[in-house]
């Protein structure tokens, strides 16, 4: 059975991407979760871990203080209806955090395709974006491990910023004179990169259910690694009628996913990040909703997307 299109694109359209599942309208979570609960720890125990809680009115940290390093931040949301990306990000000299808030907002809201570019090259120069789990209640915990140089970063819920409350984009000071310790090992790679205008993805087709990934941006733009559950019976023309659809500002003929994106929220491009989840086995369209910041069509709309089997 697929699932009623007029539900999927309603949800693909509250999200309003633009970085993750940014700009402060989220998805509601469908019954059916993309992920089981209890992913198992990940870290080993020469690693830092950060334990993050993605309330519906607070993110919390466990700590906020780490020596440079290797760095783990597992994180989890009590809440039952949306769902939390969150995205470490380091923001350039002489930029405040209440003014790239800000920015982000106008970037997230300008109709003005003009004023929408210029929003977006604001906050694309104004910080560097190390990526983050994207969690949800039933999914559990995921996990993203870094090397961490020194400095101050900041963790935002793409799902709940606010310009007027920038306390809830909690601060992590990583102190010391240079990053100690070894990243952990990740036996699967995904890569994002450029095939001309199109982006796409280096990996495997069949990856592990009970994974851990190595992810390096090599495209021109932010990019994130998303799995979202496929529908049984849907095919891959299914998948490809729904983006069309969805590129156009159509209603798609089907709705051939269930759940909501899981994975690794933006990264800057050259950089990369380890993540770790567990979701049940079958078919997933690995994809970015990153808005192209040429088009301003979202990267899954246009393309970027893998159908990948999980086992």
């Amino acid at each position: 059975m697929h699932a009623n299109p007029s539900d999927g694109a309603s949800r693909f359209g509250r999200r309003g991407l633009l970085i993750g599942m940014a700009s402060g309208a989220a998805a509601l979570l469908p019954a059916t979760a993309v992920a089981q609960p209890g992913t198992r720890p990940r870290a080993g125990r020469a690693e830092q871990v950060i334990e993050a809680v993605a309330a519906p009115d607070a993110l919390t940290l466990s700590t906020s203080t780490v020596a440079a390093g290797v760095v783990t931040l597992r994180a989890t949301t009590p809440d039952q209806k949306l769902q939390h990306p969150l995205g470490l990000l380091r923001l350039a000299p002489g930029v405040t955090l209440p003014d790239f808030l800000t920015h982000y907002r106008q970037a997230a809201t300008a109709t003005d395709p003009a004023e929408r570019r210029a929003a977006l090259a604001l906050i694309d120069n104004e910080a560097r974006y190390f990526g983050g789990p994207a969690v949800s209640a039933p999914g559990g915990p995921v996990e993203v491990t870094w090397v961490l140089a020194p400095g101050t970063y900041h963790l935002i819920d793409y799902t709940t910023y606010d310009p007027a409350r920038p306390e809830r984009v909690p601060a992590l000071t990583v102190t010391g004179t240079r990053p100690q310790g070894r990243p952990r090992v990740a036996p699967h790679l995904i890569a994002p990169y450029d095939d001309g205008d199109q982006g796409r993805y280096l990996t495997a087709t069949t990856l592990p259910a009970d994974g851990t990934f190595q992810v390096v941006n090599h495209t021109r733009q932010l990019n994130e690694v998303m799995f979202m559950a496929v529908t049984p019976g849907s095919t891959d023309a299914d998948v490809t009628a729904c983006m069309e659809a969805l590129r156009k500002g159509q209603q798609p003929p089907v709705y051939p996913f269930s759940g909501v994106p899981v994975g690794l929220t933006p990264l800057q491009p050259g950089a990369g990040a380890v993540f770790s989840l567990s979701l049940p086995p079958g078919r997933y369209l690995l994809t970015s909703f990153i808005s192209n910041r040429q088009t301003l069509v979202k990267r899954a709309f246009e393309g970027m997307w893998q159908l990948v089997t999980l086992r």
